[in-house]
């Protein structure tokens, strides 16, 4: 599996603090199933801005740490993006991380209050730009738990979404359980991740929702939300695929 979406890059953000305990989640993440994450440190969201350069270093030291420490694990550059207006430019300047740094995707987080109409216009506008904005985990949004439908709205718009494994087997409560499995009944979601962000509390764990989504969706199309989908977003392929 690929997990397109953790926070697993040791002292960036309020993932793993060491290096240590960032080896100890890649354990699980393998133990599990997983073979590929796409780190995704948080970046502008008033905590932590963590851009393209310091991404990619804390990247490739992880990486080594993973080979010295002979954990089967390929770990891909990515950031999870609090939405701002500073974005167009941040983008257009390179200093922002998209997902394996192709320049085609990225996660963009949502806070719980915003403006439907002005979303959709950014979404065009990033659209026109050859860049597809990821909803990050839609269900856990009091937005969308509230009306789902604004997700359609921003799927429409051309934005894709990202559920999360630990809400679909019920981690993140009752509500995030009933709008994760609309999502999935109106066909909204696209990829399933763990946004993992430690080895105890929210681990790298994907194969018990894998399990539950494949009894929802059929195993074909649930794999292809943690394999195939997440393989063309890593080769930076056209997002016209998701739509089909």
């Amino acid at each position: 599996m690929i997990d397109i979406h953790a926070h697993i890059l040791p002292g960036l953000d309020d993932g793993p603090a060491t290096m240590d305990d960032a080896l100890k989640m890649a354990r699980i993440a393998v133990k599990d199933g997983i073979r590929v994450i796409i780190a995704t440190p948080h970046c502008l969201n008033g905590l932590y801005s963590n851009y393209r350069k310091n991404i990619i270093t804390a990247c490739s030291e992880f990486n080594f740490a993973l080979k010295e420490n002979h954990i089967p694990l390929d770990v891909l550059p990515g950031s999870e993006i609090h939405l701002g207006i500073e974005i167009l430019n941040e983008l257009k300047s390179g200093r922002l991380m998209t997902l394996n740094d192709t320049g085609r995707y990225f996660f963009l987080e949502l806070p719980d209050q915003f403006a439907s109409e002005m979303l959709v216009n950014f979404i065009e506008r990033l659209r026109k730009m050859n860049v597809t904005p990821i909803i990050a985990h839609p269900e856990r949004n009091l937005a969308f738990q509230r009306n789902v439908m604004l997700l359609h709205d921003l799927i429409s718009a051309g934005a894709l979404s990202q559920i999360t494994g630990r809400s679909l087997t019920g981690g993140f409560g009752p509500l995030a359980l009933k709008c994760c499995l609309r999502i999935i009944e109106l066909n909204l979601a696209h990829f399933l991740a763990t946004d993992a962000h430690s080895r105890k509390a929210r681990p790298p764990r994907l194969s018990k929702a894998v399990n539950k989504l494949s009894t929802l969706i059929g195993k074909a199309r649930a794999e292809k939300m943690v394999l195939d989908g997440p393989r063309r977003v890593i080769d930076g392929e056209n997002p016209e695929w998701f739509f089909k």
